[in-house]
């Protein structure tokens, strides 16, 4: 659990900005700025609505983003209201510092606010979670707002080695992007006593994902092993996935369970967690499932390799071998020692390694550093 902050009392005002979405970069910026303000600090969450895992607690203050319409401009334009609305905010609050979680638009809109506030202007902390670099960071229209964005942030971080190689070489950025991991609360999200094997999944659904992997690895096992598979999330790809699961027959032993603010009780009755993903910039859904137990089979791409330890927390095959995976779900579920080892080995992992206290000690450390350069 996060407790008093290790900077012999110091307490600042910060501002935090994400998407208000159930994708991990949201996720992981309100658990954040909670943790935060649990430590003291006065945290200014201001975002288009709430984040879905925003609760209402000390310290905290949401500041909603309104973007007006107008005959030019008929769908508003949030970029900009972001803007007004950060710069309104730093200098009605007296921030000593905005956090956005985003590259695009958000940080871009940092920025801009920052030009606003003048000589006032808040420190400025990027956190990149990944399709703001990987895809929508490198389309031709967006790169150079991205760009500009990063090079006029005081700090750039990301949540694992992968990411931030990628954001410093594809962006051509000049300092180093530090990486700083996300984290999970091992005490919300502990082991639960799972009965009849569940294979699960978590995503936003969209194409990167490859959720028909997920059904295909199912459909596998299932011709072995008496099992079920549970979807969260929603997305693009969901119409797509419920589509292929009628065409294998497989209706009644899928469920799919939507979006949800309390996913911890889901992953306690799972026995297996799958992430075929194409990339994953770090692979938060994996790491909320192995802090209660669940082993991961997965893809062994992009930051994935740095949450999951193959042979030891789960197993990773080639993107696209969902051969090779279906066979290390099989074994997780036929071998009952192997699949109790991964599973103490998961959680002994989040315990070591993904602590929520350490990891906000790195931000404050990052958050003191760049006061006391202003001062």
């Amino acid at each position: 659990m996060s407790g008093p902050s290790p900077l012999q009392g110091s307490s600042w005002r910060i501002g935090i900005t994400c998407h208000s979405n159930f994708g991990g970069s949201g996720v992981i910026a309100t658990e954040l700025g909670l943790a935060l303000a649990k430590r003291g600090h006065d945290v200014h969450f201001i975002c288009a609505s709430a984040p879905p895992r925003l609760i209402q607690q000390p310290n905290v203050t949401l500041h909603e983003v309104q973007s007006p319409t107008h005959p030019l401009l008929p769908h508003g334009d949030f970029t900009l209201a972001l803007a007004s609305r950060l710069a309104e905010v730093s200098q009605a609050q007296q921030l000593d510092l905005l956090h956005v979680h985003y590259a695009i638009p958000l940080a871009t809109s940092a920025f801009l606010a920052r030009e606003l506030c003048g000589a006032s202007a808040p420190r400025l902390v990027t956190t990149v979670h990944g399709t703001d670099v990987l895809t929508l960071g490198l389309e031709p229209a967006f790169k150079p707002l991205v760009r500009q964005a990063l090079l006029h942030s005081d700090a750039v971080t990301a949540p694992s080695r992968f990411l931030a190689n990628a954001a410093k070489r594809d962006l051509q950025l000049s300092a180093d992007v530090e990486v700083i991991s996300n984290f999970v609360d091992t005490a919300r999200f502990a082991p639960g006593k799972p009965g009849a094997p569940v294979l699960t999944h978590n995503s936003n659904f969209r194409s990167v994902k490859r959720m028909q992997d997920v059904v295909r690895i199912f459909a596998k096992v299932r011709e072995q092993v008496p099992c079920e598979l549970m979807l969260l999330g929603d997305g693009p790809e969901r119409p797509a996935v419920e589509a292929f699961v009628a065409q294998l027959e497989l209706t009644p032993f899928v469920r799919m369970k939507g979006e949800s603010k309390e996913v911890a009780p889901m992953l306690q009755q799972s026995t297996v967690f799958l992430l075929p993903s194409e990339v994953e910039s770090f692979g938060l859904a994996a790491l909320e499932a192995m802090s209660c137990g669940v082993p991961v089979v997965a893809s062994n791409a992009g930051g994935i390799p740095e949450v999951v330890e193959h042979g030891k927390t789960g197993f990773l095959h080639p993107v696209g071998d969902t051969d090779a995976m279906a066979r290390s779900t099989l074994r997780l579920l036929q071998e009952a020692p192997l699949h109790r080892a991964m599973s103490l080995a998961a959680r002994a992992a989040c315990l070591s390694r993904w602590q929520v206290g350490p990891i906000v000690d790195a931000w404050e450390g990052l958050y003191a550093r760049l006061l006391r350069k202003q001062k």
